[in-house]
């Protein structure tokens, strides 16, 4: 069975690391469509090559045939990227599969390396979709143009009044009510889509009627409707609706930022400044340059990082290990709840690459 992007327990790999800053944590991220094995024996003979000490080597060594003899076993129907951190040591043996294919990387490391699930997350946002008639409606959760639950709902409901029998009155009072009582349930459903946003697609003016029963927060998730024929596929479009809400909601975000940062409110920038205030709970959401990367240190026992390049911590006098400075970023915001952003705009590098907006001062 696949898994769903969206399922991913961030926190949970956030909050992995080895205690005695020793790299026993293997990530690797696989394009298993077209299985590189040839990637993976260059990856794993360059990282032995550098592991010095006899223990961390060894787990190395373990993790590597534990991994080895997991992907021998075959991939699942569809699949095509598959996602593991392991460590021997630590007794951790994580897998995701998933039906979207992935760029290959193995990293070594003192802890799960989630950077690259945290920009898989932002690019491929799951939305809801909803297509309906006055009987018929299928809602949808969709990401990456792939289609991750679905519902379907159809009711009865009075289509033609032939002569004879009721009133012409009678049999519009009965459709009516058939087709709200239709539209409640599907409303019912919509309050169950865990999702930013949603297009409702269909033809006629079922789409308009369904506003009438639904809550302010489903409404308010809402930024697109469609008319198509119901059964239609309309996944493209909506695609391409939901890629222009969010160009306008990343402008708007960006906006805000340098609102904030001009009259010395809710906002902070560059790498030290984003950092104190992700530790201290503050940032609400931090952005991030897309691509982005600054080589640092972290000391794992006192849970501290910085860019530049020192061998032993300050504070406890361990040895360090040298980080991607985004990657803690990152691991910190999923472990304090704060929401992050990937955006490729030259405000971002004139603050440094990382800023962000904060709950409070």
């Amino acid at each position: 069975m696949l898994d769903s992007l969206h399922k991913i327990d961030m926190r949970e790999l956030a909050s992995m690391y080895d205690e005695e800053n020793r790299d026993t944590f293997i990530s690797i991220y696989l394009n298993v469509e077209k299985l590189d094995k040839k990637f993976i024996e260059d990856r794993a003979k360059a990282c032995k090559s550098v592991l010095k000490d006899g223990l961390v080597r060894e787990n190395f060594e373990k993790t590597m045939d534990w991994i080895n003899d997991y992907i021998k076993e075959g991939m699942e129907s569809g699949q095509k990227g598959l996602i593991i951190f392991a460590s021997y040591l630590k007794n951790v043996f994580i897998d995701y599969k998933l039906d979207m294919p992935l760029k290959n990387l193995l990293v070594v490391d003192s802890s799960p390396y989630i950077k690259p699930i945290a920009e898989l997350l932002d690019f491929y946002d799951e939305y809801g979709l909803v297509v309906l008639n006055s009987n018929r409606a299928r809602i949808y959760a969709i990401s990456g143009g792939k289609i991750g639950y679905e519902k379907r709902i159809a009711e009865h409901v009075l289509n033609r009044h032939k002569k004879g029998g009721w009133s012409q009155a009678r049999f519009q009072r009965i459709r009516k009510g058939e087709i709200k009582h239709f539209l409640k349930k599907v409303a019912e459903d919509m309050e169950k889509l865990d999702v930013k946003y949603i297009v409702l697609a269909g033809p006629g003016e079922a789409k308009k009627w369904l506003l009438d029963y639904l809550s302010k927060n489903v409404k308010e998730k809402i930024i697109s409707t469609l008319d198509a024929k119901f059964g239609e596929d309309v996944i493209s479009q909506s695609e391409e609706a939901i890629e222009d809400e969010r160009i306008i909601e990343r402008k708007n975000i960006l906006q805000s930022l340098v609102d904030e940062i001009l009259k010395n409110g809710l906002a902070v920038s560059g790498i030290e400044e984003s950092i104190k205030a992700i530790k201290n709970g503050q940032m609400e959401m931090v952005l991030i340059k897309d691509g982005l990367t600054i080589k640092g240190w972290k000391c794992e026992k006192c849970q501290i990082f910085d860019a530049g390049s020192i061998e032993t911590c300050p504070y406890c006098g361990s040895k360090t290990t040298s980080v991607d400075v985004i990657e803690e970023i990152v691991e910190l915001a999923e472990r304090m709840d704060t929401h992050i952003e990937f955006i490729d705009d030259e405000i971002l590098d004139k603050l440094g690459g990382v800023a962000g907006f904060l709950r409070y001062k």
